[in-house]
This record gives structure tokens, C-alpha cells and sequence, in this order.
């Protein structure tokens, strides 16, 4: 299950430089950023809820 938190924190972490990209643009796409947001949430989610499940500590942010 742990390899499986790592696959989406990856997955996560690429999303986000792939948003932070997409802002950076001089004509950023909104529509992408947006599905973009909502699938880095969801991945998000599903960290959380496997962490719950083994009872990892999340760090403070």
C-alpha cells in the first residue's frame, strides 16, 4: 500500500508543476487548469483516505 501512496504523491507532485506551468503562460488555458485542479484533488483524496486506512501521520503543511 505504500508503493501505492508514492504512485499518487508522484502523480500529484507532477500535476502540480503541470498547473503551476500552465499559470505561468501568457494565455493559461482555464479550462485545462481547472480539470487539472479537480484531478489533483481527487489524487489528493485518495492519499488521504490510504493514509487513514494504515494510520500514517500526515505532516503539518
Amino acid at each position: 500500500m505504500l508503493q501505492r501512496i508514492q504512485a499518487l504523491r508522484a502523480k500529484h507532485s507532477v500535476l502540480e508543476a503541470r498547473i503551476q506551468f500552465e499559470q505561468g503562460r501568457p494565455a493559461p488555458d482555464s479550462l485545462q487548469i481547472m480539470l487539472m485542479k479537480r484531478l489533483r484533488l481527487k489524487l489528493r483524496d485518495q492519499i488521504n483516505s490510504l493514509e487513514r486506512g494504515i494510520g500514517v501521520r500526515q505532516p503539518a503543511h
